[in-house]
């Protein structure tokens, strides 16, 4: 994993608990200071108050609880990253070892049964101090940060405590089963990073992520009851109740959590009628390798959305509800997503392949263009105007073929001849049966943003394996027809 990358985890990631605050901690007014909150179970939870920059003595601010990613800890440096913005824009600020990571326990995976009591927890304990703002006792004026881990723990919180008024959720899942495991395809690239991540510099992780750990990585699958496991932390189903304004921030080149975790918590939050907004970086867990644009970009998104939520000020302007950036590094709005669309990009081709267990490109976190003659390629025409592919791309296969495990895995990738990178790093599974007979399989994959016009050359790729998900574990040949559509907008 780049060094980029687990600064990123580290520093971006829950009833009612007893609190247990260090004796000094009232003395300490206007101070930043470490305690440990007890939960409701009796473990103690590292916490870290920072009070806001230039804040008058006994003037009281809204706080904001920032969150880090998997198998970090909280953030303690003052002077850059998200806590020092915050503060700088005068807000509190909590931070805290997550369970198993720096505190007591083990992960649960941000289970709303233990993380997201432990985070209630620190509700409790944060509406004690002088510093902080609040709406009526016991109920701080509170928003939540952070990515990753940070960002998922904050869809949890708001879904059990509506206490929570803001969040700013930055490259979080929705739908953990889903994203880990798509079509019943691991994405075993990602879980020997989290697995070494969750079980090293002193980390605990619970039993079952353990298990998923060995045995999804040897075998491939996770059995049903971890599958139920997963499917049971969500927190999609604590997603389905949220209302307040949310801005969701997701990485076009995360190949962990792609952007169709971030689509499905700005649908659902718009539909319920919040005050939702949505940003495509180029960023979160992968490598940008296209241009990032404005360095600054998110964060001063973030302070944005909270200057006119959480603080109040409607005079700020958050901008359009939709912004998303292409690979020249351009952001562009819209006031919804998806953005105004033109004619999609359609094709229609075939082809054959053979393949065995070592047909696989790319790597743990990035997929790669197939060697020549390991893929059914479809060429994808040019677009007539310059427009912006924005969105997930649908693939209908129709295929025969013959394996010695007849069911597998193909994968489906778009690539940019032009730059020779598979758009967005990503690659979708696409289920099939290899038994001689013909059958059909149509998925929608993981959504894009780029650029096209009249030079473009993209091409669709049917491929055998990729280094994102489980190795191709079967032997066999394939042919088949296959059509591609790719959305288009203004």
């Amino acid at each position: 994993m780049s060094r980029r990358l687990l600064a990123t985890l580290s520093a971006s990631t829950l009833a009612l608990g007893l609190v247990a605050a260090a004796p000094a901690a009232h003395a300490a007014t206007g101070k930043a200071r470490t305690t440990k909150v007890r939960s409701f179970d009796g473990v103690s939870i590292v916490t870290h108050f920072f009070p806001a920059h230039g804040a008058a003595d006994g003037r009281r601010a809204p706080t904001v609880l920032l969150g880090h990613g998997w198998g970090g800890r909280g953030e303690t440096d003052t002077a850059k990253g998200m806590l020092g913005a915050l503060l700088s824009a005068g807000y509190n600020v909590v931070t805290w070892n997550a369970r198993g990571f720096g505190s007591g326990g083990e992960a649960n995976v941000d289970y709303h049964a233990f993380e997201g009591r432990d985070v209630r927890a620190l509700i409790d304990w944060t509406a004690r101090q002088p510093e902080v703002r609040l709406d009526r006792p016991g109920d701080p004026r509170l928003g939540m940060a952070g990515g990753s881990y940070g960002g998922a723990i904050q869809l949890v919180t708001a879904g059990i405590d509506r206490r929570v008024d803001v969040i700013v959720p930055l490259v979080a899942y929705n739908d953990l089963r889903r994203t880990l495991y798509r079509d019943r395809v691991l994405r075993a690239g990602w879980v020997v990073n989290l697995c070494l991540g969750g079980m090293t510099n002193g980390n605990r992780i619970a039993p079952k992520v353990r298990r998923a750990c060995f045995d999804g990585v040897r075998t491939g699958r996770l059995e049903p009851d971890l599958e139920r496991w997963f499917a049971d932390h969500g927190p999609s189903n604590l997603i389905g109740r949220l209302r307040i304004p949310t801005l969701v921030v997701q990485g076009t080149v995360d190949t962990l959590f792609p952007l169709r975790e971030g689509i499905a918590t700005y649908r659902t939050v718009r539909a319920n009628g919040g005050p939702a907004k949505m940003i495509w970086f180029c960023g979160g867990h992968g490598q940008c390798n296209a241009k990032a644009g404005p360095a600054d970009h998110v964060t001063r998104a973030t302070l944005a959305w909270f200057a006119r939520h959480l603080r109040g000020d409607r005079s700020v302007d958050t901008g359009p509800e939709f912004e998303y950036i292409d690979q020249n590094g351009v952001y562009r709005g819209a006031a919804a997503y998806p953005p105004p669309a033109l004619g999609p990009l359609r094709a229609r081709g075939t082809g054959r392949m053979t393949f065995t267990q070592l047909d696989n490109t790319g790597s743990a976190t990035a997929a790669a263009p197939a060697r020549k003659g390991r893929a059914i390629e479809v060429p994808i025409p040019a677009s007539p105007t310059t427009a912006r592919a924005v969105g997930s791309p649908r693939v209908t296969l129709t295929y025969r073929g013959h394996a010695l495990r007849p069911g597998t895995a193909l994968f489906a990738q778009i690539v940019d001849r032009e730059t020779g990178v598979v758009v967005g790093n990503q690659a979708t599974p696409l289920p099939v049966t290899l038994d001689g007979r013909e059958r059909t399989v149509t998925r929608d994959l993981e959504a894009i943003a780029w650029e096209v016009g009249p030079a473009s050359r993209l091409t669709l790729q049917i491929i055998p394996g990729t280094g994102l998900f489980t190795w191709q574990r079967s032997a066999g040949r394939v042919e088949a027809n296959v059509s591609v559509s790719v959305p288009r907008a203004r």
